[in-house]
Order: C-alpha cells, then structure tokens, then sequence
C-alpha cells in the first residue's frame, strides 16, 4: 500500500485551476480579435472571450486572498 497524498488546501487548488483558465481564455480572447484571418475576428468573441479570462482572473486572486487569512 503506498502513501495517499492530499494537498493541503482545496481553496489554494481552485484559486490555481482559475488561474489557469483565466490565463487560457485571456490569451485565446486577443488571439481572436488581433490575429488577420482568426475565423472569429470582427464577431465580437475575441472580446467576450478575453473579458472572461479577466473576470476569472480577478476571482481567482479574491478567492486566493480571502481563503489566505
């Protein structure tokens, strides 16, 4: 039988996999509005997409810092 290892703070893990996807969307999000021939360009979800990512973002750092203290 091995050791079963569980991470120390399930909140820390979310703020991280938020993180992440923000990250994911944000860079997606200006790809498709500033890349000449993205098939989205011009639609408006390039935009969406990335404000998606910051929204994200800054719940990822609220969620961080609250669960922190």
């Amino acid at each position: 039988m091995g050791e079963q290892v569980k991470p120390k703070s399930n909140s820390k893990m979310h703020a991280i996999i938020l993180t992440v996807l923000g990250l994911i969307f944000l860079i997606v999000g200006v790809g498709i509005a500033t890349i000449h021939g993205a098939p989205l360009r011009g639609s408006g979800a390039g935009t969406l997409i990335a404000v998606l990512g910051v929204i994200l973002l800054i719940i990822a750092l609220l969620r961080f810092r609250m669960k922190r203290t």
